[in-house]
C-alpha cells in the first residue's frame, strides 16, 4: 500500500534520546569507482530525499542524514543534500582524540543517535560544500580512500600510538589529509571549530554559544526548518531539527505476538502520515530474494551485520473489509487506512529506503533503491553468527536473534 512522493535518496557512545545501540552497517559498496545519478522516482507519501550509495560501513549516518533531509525537505519543499561525509569526518575526529581506537582500524558503526549527536556538536554542511565533487555523486569515493589512509596512519604511521592520538593538532592534520579537504574548507572549519578543532557548537560560555556559524558552511540544528506530525492525524507542525532531534524517540521491538502487532500499528500511524521512521534491523545476505526481499529465515546463515535504514511503505493482508492492500499502490480511503490498523489485519512487510544505490547489477531492489523486510524474516529468529577473521561467518558460533530491533518515531506515536 503506497502511501506516494519522490524517493531520491558501533562502537561509540550514543545519544541517550536514541538508545545506544551500535551498528556494524552491512551492505556497504565493494568498490567506490562508481558513479551513479541520482533518481527521482514517484514510490510513497514519505517525503524522502533521493537514494544514495555507502561505500564504507556508515549506514547510520546515510540514515541519519536522510530523516533530516526528508524532514527539511517536508517544510521547506526544496530537497537539501546533507554530508555524510561531513560527519563521517567528525566521528573519527571524536573516536582517535577520545581514545576509541583500540586496535589498528577506526570503527565506522554506529548508531541512529550518534549521528543525532554529531549534528548537534557539529551541525550539517551541503554536500557539495564540504567535497565538491560530491555534490551529485550517489556514492562517495572520498570516504574508502579516507578509511584506507586513516587505517594505515593507525597501523604504520602518525596514528600509531595512543599518545599521538591524543594530539588534536596531530588528529586534524592526518584527517584533513585523508581527506584532501582543500585550504578553503580547513579555514572554514578552523573558524568554526579553532586551530586543533578543540570547540563545537554545544559548547557555552555565560550561556551563549562559543562559536558562531555565521558565514560558515555549517548550519546548527536550530537553523534548519523541518516539519512532522506530533500525533496520528494531527496537522503538521514546522520547527526545526534540534526540537526533532529531542522530541523524536527510539522504541524497541518486543517480544509477543499482540504486543508486536500493536508495535507494528505504530509505524503504520506514522507511515500514514508520512513521517520517515528509522529502523535498525540484522542483514543476512543469504535471506536476499532475486527480488530485493528479505523474505525469510536463511538456511545457512550468510554475511550478517547490523543496519539502519528509513521506512516508506508496508503490504498488508486481512484488513477486515478491505482484503490486501498492496505496496506501491496509492490509498487515499480513510476508512480503509483505520481498517489496516486492525489486531486481525497482517502486516506482510514494511518497504525500507536503503543506502545501497539507486541500481545494482549484483543486488535486486523491490523498487529502485528499496528493500522489502517481511515479517517472516524480520521475526525470525535467525541465527546471528561471530564474524571470521577473515571477514566470513563463523556458522559455528552462532546464537538466535530476532532480526527486527527498533525504530525512531515521532511524537504521539
Amino acid at each position: 500500500m503506497a502511501l506516494r512522493a519522490h524517493a531520491r535518496m558501533l562502537a561509540v557512545s550514543a545519544s541517550i534520546l536514541f538508545g545506544s545501540l551500535a551498528t556494524g552497517c552491512s551492505g556497504e559498496a565493494p568498490s567506490a569507482e562508481e558513479d551513479i545519478s541520482l533518481a527521482d522516482d514517484a514510490v510513497t507519501d514519505v517525503n524522502h530525499s533521493s537514494v544514495k550509495r555507502q561505500s564504507i560501513g556508515n549506514c547510520w549516518l546515510y540514515a541519519g542524514i536522510g530523516w533530516a533531509e526528508s524532514l527539511n525537505k517536508s517544510a521547506t519543499g526544496v530537497e537539501q543534500n546533507f554530508s555524510e561525509s561531513y560527519l563521517t569526518f567528525w566521528s573519527w575526529y571524536d573516536r582517535l582524540v577520545g581514545g576509541q581506537v583500540t586496535g589498528t582500524e577506526i570503527e565506522t558503526g554506529g548508531s541512529f543517535g550518534l549521528a543525532t549527536t554529531l549534528m548537534g556538536k557539529y551541525g550539517v554542511v551541503n554536500e557539495g560544500a564540504f567535497i565538491a565533487e560530491e555534490a551529485s555523486a550517489e556514492m562517495s569515493a572520498r570516504q574508502k580512500a579516507a578509511l584506507t589512509y586513516i587505517n594505515e596512519s593507525i597501523k604504520n604511521g602518525k596514528l600509531k600510538t595512543a599518545t599521538a592520538r591524543k594530539n588534536r593538532a596531530t588528529v586534524k592534520a592526518e584527517l584533513v589529509a585523508a581527506w584532501k579537504l582543500t585550504p578553503a574548507v580547513v579555514a572554514n572549519l578552523e573558524g568554526l571549530f579553532g586551530a586543533d578543532f578543540s570547540k563545537n557548537l554545544t559548547q557555552t560560555s555565560s550561556g551563549r554559544p562559543v562559536v558562531s556559524t555565521a558565514g560558515t558552511i555549517a548550519k546548527r540544528p536550530s537553523e534548519v526548518p523541518v516539519q512532522y506530525t506530533k500525533g496520528a492525524g494531527k496537522v503538521p507542525t514546522k520547527t526545526t531539527l534540534d526540537a526533532a532531534i529531542r522530541e523524536w524517540k527510539v522504541a524497541y521491538y518486543p517480544t509477543g505476538t499482540s504486543a508486536r502487532r500493536t508495535f507494528q500499528a505504530r509505524i503504520q500511524r506514522a507511515l500514514h502520515d508520512a513521517q520517515p521512521v528509522a529502523i535498525t534491523w540484522t542483514v543476512d545476505f543469504n535471506a536476499l530474494d532475486s527480488k530485493g526481499a528479505f523474505k525469510g529465515i536463511p538456511a545457512t546463515p550468510g554475511r550478517q551485520g547490523g543496519h539502519v535504514t528509513i521506512l516508506e511503505d508496508y503490504e498488508v493482508s486481512n484488513v477486515p473489509g478491505y482484503g490486501t492492500l498492496a505496496a506501491g499502490t496509492v490509498v487515499t480511503d480513510k476508512a480503509a487506512l483505520g481498517a489496516a490498523l486492525s489486531s486481525q489485519a497482517n502486516i506482510a512487510f514494511f518497504r525500507t529506503k536503503n543506502s545501497w544505490g539507486v541500481s545494482r547489477a549484483d543486488r535486486a531492489f523491490a523498487a529502485p533503491g528499496h528493500n522489502d523486510l517481511y515479517m517472516d524474516y524480520m521475526n525470525g529468529p535467525i541465527q546471528r553468527c561471530e564474524e571470521k577473521a577473515d571477514g566470513t561467518t563463523d556458522t559455528t558460533k552462532c546464537s538466535p536473534e530476532v532480526p527486527f530491533s527498533s525504530v525512531v518515531l515521532p511524537p504521539g506515536y
